[in-house]
């Protein structure tokens, strides 16, 4: 008959035994994720959503996009405006638009697919709040909020809604209780020898590991080193006696020396305020 050995479902998950020649990663303690957390995942989720929706929807509408293209060329000046706008041009540059979009939305998709499932960890979620934050803002995330004039129903509106969710994880992410979580995640980490912030998210594995069982073995050792002198000086008082009282005659002359210059100095600041 077989027993059941399965452990509960909310236990703390236990360590990996580590291969030959590798460190034994330490167990962390659990950090509750609060609401607001979870929150910004599936709002994360969303900003993917819409974004993917947004590029494959400008692989259709083919006529529209192509009088957009016409109109923007004509209001531009300068430089920026193409004159003659041949057909060829308006196909390079639609081409142009849509394998654009498309590849920045799969690029940014993937990294906050793997950042906001990073926010659950407690070794990664410090440092992959920042790098949402930063993907965020440097993707312009919250600007796609402002519909852009001319382009087809269905991308204009999950372009909003993308620009939307990106407004609503950085607000989720700011949040009091979301920066308490991410600070009891930072000292969970640095409690066993992690770097904090991005470092600990992207640094190799193991390699944070070794650092702290490197600091705390190179520690051991100057304390055993340190104990051994003190017990070797010990030892070697009481077996030479001579050495011994050497030593207390010298500490006796030093401590005679400074309460000698002490009450040398006071004798005469009494001199000098009788003098006054």
């Amino acid at each position: 008959m077989r027993k059941g050995t399965d452990a509960p479902s909310d236990s703390a998950e236990q360590p990996r035994p580590a291969a030959p020649g590798r460190p034994v990663r330490p167990e962390l303690p659990k950090v509750p994720i609060p609401r607001t957390v979870d929150l910004a995942v599936i709002a994360i989720g969303c900003e993917v959503v819409f974004e993917m929706l947004r590029a494959l929807a400008l692989r259709g509408y083919t006529s529209q996009l192509t009088r957009w293209l016409i109109d923007s060329n004509n209001k531009a000046t300068g430089k920026n405006k193409k004159s003659p706008y041949t057909s060829a041009d308006v196909a390079h540059d639609l081409a142009q638009l849509r394998s654009g979009v498309l590849l920045q939305s799969v690029i940014v998709s993937i990294a906050l697919i793997i950042l906001g499932l990073s926010l659950r960890r407690v070794r990664g979620a410090s440092g992959a709040r920042w790098a949402i934050l930063i993907v965020i803002v440097l993707t312009s995330g919250p600007l796609a909020i402002m519909p852009v004039h001319g382009w087809p129903m269905l991308p204009k509106v999950a372009g909003v809604l993308m620009g939307a969710a990106s407004i609503a994880v950085i607000v989720l992410i700011v949040l009091p209780r979301s920066m308490n979580y991410f600070r009891d995640c930072k000292i969970a980490s640095r409690g066993e020898g992690a770097p904090a912030g991005l470092a600990g998210l992207f640094g190799p594995r193991g390699a944070t590991a070794q650092r702290g069982a490197a600091s705390g073995a190179a520690a051991s050792e100057r304390a055993r080193r340190t104990a051994a002198q003190s017990q070797a000086t010990h030892t070697a008082e009481e077996t030479n006696p001579a050495r011994a009282r050497s030593k207390a005659k010298v500490r006796a002359d030093a401590e005679a020396v400074a309460k000698g210059a002490e009450l040398k100095r006071e004798r005469q600041k009494a001199s000098k305020s009788r003098r006054d």
